[in-house]
């Protein structure tokens, strides 16, 4: 599979685990103005790719999962109670196919937290194997000259 196609996966598979494991609106990028908070949105901060043997390269990608909580006199514990969540909820995600967090930290906020986890797979790159053509030696047609072909 392409990197864009495990990308939009990952994407996924983090927003899925985060509607089951809290019940909260999840947006795909930043939050549009005016809406229900409390709140999840899920950016992708940084990828790098580093190359292995042969044709195999080493993807990592860090998302970033902001919290906005809502207004409210207890916000900081709140913000600390969903980011202990978070380590639980988002180690591990996917069902068809599975991401383990590599790394995961967080900051708190004036209005919640941000929370970066880093994923990693490996890919294969496909290259396209030039064809032989046509091969004479010594002037005879040795190799690609169909046999009506004069």
């Amino acid at each position: 599979m392409e990197r864009k196609d495990m990308m939009t996966l990952l994407k996924r598979a983090v927003i899925q685990a985060l509607k089951e494991g809290f019940s909260l609106p999840v947006y795909g990028e930043r939050v549009p103005q005016k809406t229900k908070v409390p709140c999840f949105s899920v950016t992708v901060e940084e990828t790098t790719q580093k190359r292995l043997l042969g044709r195999r390269r080493a993807v990592e990608a860090m998302l970033k999962v902001r919290y906005t909580g809502a207004e409210e006199n207890d916000k900081k514990e709140t913000a600390a109670a969903v980011a202990d969540g978070l380590y639980e909820v988002l180690w591990l995600v996917g069902s068809a196919e599975r991401f383990g967090a590599r790394s995961m930290s967080h900051t708190m906020t004036e209005d919640g937290v941000d929370f970066f986890v880093t994923y990693g797979w490996q890919i294969i790159v496909e290259q396209q194997e030039a064809l032989m053509e046509r091969l004479e030696y010594n002037g005879e047609k040795v190799i690609g000259y169909e046999e009506n072909e004069v």
